[in-house]
């Protein structure tokens, strides 16, 4: 039934989505020849909006100076070289330093939605793995596993509604109807959406406490405490993923950037251009310049933020989709029944003959190469005795000497004082 509902998993039109969410399907592409020339979703036409105004200024400019006889026939000396080296440079720093941070930014949400959903995933497989199977205790089994995808679709349409705030109609979980009205009056009166993730949170790990006191989990409690951490590490993810959406691209920064991509646009790009270049010179320098850098400049604004509905953004909707197909799949009563193995299409005599041969000989090399060792061992510890022995004896013959000289020398010492 739930299968049925939240329909197949495909890209971009599927029957679960509905109204808007196709519109907001993420671009796709491939490295065809004709993968690129696509007009929505480019950050072109905000680049061509710098482009074409600074064009036509330059060329203006270049007539104006040609009129006035101020275009400049030498080239540019060395100081006007350096002062524009250092405008570009720092310019092209601050774009590719803003462009790098915003890629990391969109490669880092990602990858805490996915690490999210695929701990609550793994952790909504191991209940279900857990789940007895005693025939009484079906009823109960079954009662449990609807329950536990249920929250846990619902715990992540709140979660990706929390990082998004986009309306609630892109996030659809499974049907909730089997749920009692009083529970979800209580969750709909909650003021935050952060609010109602831990209610429902909170239910989860309250149901799997109970059902393992009345037996329908049947596993140790030591195993089950590994459900509540990857529940636990899953809500830690989407908790660090919405310093994504609070927490924008430093405001100087931006400002800065913003500042001086403008001024460098208006002014020192087409006044110089048309001081030393002839007229198509002027036109497409100019384009060139202004197009690359603003193109740039739009793309780090265009992914810093991946929590959204614009063309660039993830495509949470689908997301939460595949989780719901996933969660549909665990309790089809297929997934659940442990393949059987059919010993007509595999030799199990021979198979069982050929792993007691092999361990027969595991065994026997490993005695083989044990009893050398050991001999190794004995037959260097026989000469190191030899060695101490031989090596006693000088140290014997070297003291009886030692002694004969200390006496000598006693008896000079005595006769020198007699003297």
């Amino acid at each position: 039934c739930l299968q049925d509902r939240i329909g197949p998993s495909t890209r971009g039109g599927s029957p679960a989505f509905r109204g808007p969410a196709a519109v907001r399907a993420m671009i796709t592409y491939t490295d065809e020849r004709w993968g690129f020339f696509r007009w929505h979703g480019s950050v072109g036409p905000n680049a061509l909006r710098w482009a074409i105004p600074c064009t036509l200024f330059s060329v203006a400019w270049w007539f104006f100076f040609d009129a006035h006889g101020l275009r400049v026939e030498e080239p540019p000396s060395t100081v006007e070289t350096g002062v524009w080296s250092v405008i570009t440079s720092v310019l092209s720093f601050l774009l590719v330093f803003r462009a790098q941070l915003a890629y990391h930014r969109f490669w880092e949400g990602i990858t805490l939605v996915e690490q999210a959903c695929g701990v609550w995933l793994n952790g909504c497989s191991n209940l279900i793995a857990f789940c007895s199977s005693k025939p009484e205790k079906q009823v109960q089994v079954a009662m449990f596993q609807h329950l536990l995808v249920r929250l846990a679709s619902l715990l992540l349409s709140l979660s990706l509604r929390d990082i998004s705030g986009l309306d609630k109609d892109l996030f659809k979980p499974l049907d909730l109807a089997g749920i009692d009205a009083a529970s979800m009056e209580y969750v709909k009166r909650l003021s935050t959406l952060q609010a109602k993730q831990k209610v429902v949170l909170q239910w989860i790990q309250r149901l799997v406490v109970l059902q393992h006191r009345d037996e329908v989990l049947d596993i140790g409690a030591p195993i089950l405490s590994r459900v509540f951490q990857e529940f636990s590490l899953g809500i830690v993810h989407f908790i660090d993923a919405n310093k994504l959406t609070f927490v924008p691209f430093p405001f100087q920064f931006a400002q800065m950037v913003w500042f001086m991509l403008s001024c460098f646009s208006v002014g020192p790009v087409p006044m110089i251009s048309a001081a030393y270049l002839p007229l198509h010179g002027t036109a497409v320098s100019t384009f060139c310049i202004t197009f690359t850098l603003w193109s740039v400049h739009y793309i780090a604004v265009e992914i810093e933020a991946p929590f959204g509905e614009d063309p660039n953004d993830l495509p949470l909707d689908e997301i939460l989709q595949r989780f719901n197909n996933s969660l549909a799949t665990l309790l089809r009563p297929q997934s659940q029944r442990v393949p059987a193995m059919v010993s007509s299409t595999v030799d199990i005599e021979k198979h069982v003959t050929d792993c007691a041969r092999l361990a027969q000989e595991t065994l026997l090399r490993s005695r083989t190469s044990l009893t050398e060792r050991l001999a190794s061992l004995t037959s260097s510890g026989m000469g190191a005795t030899r060695s101490y022995a031989s090596a006693g004896g000088d140290m014997a013959k070297t003291g009886s000497g030692t002694s004969r000289v200390s006496s000598d020398d006693d008896e000079g010492g005595r006769g020198q004082r007699l003297f």
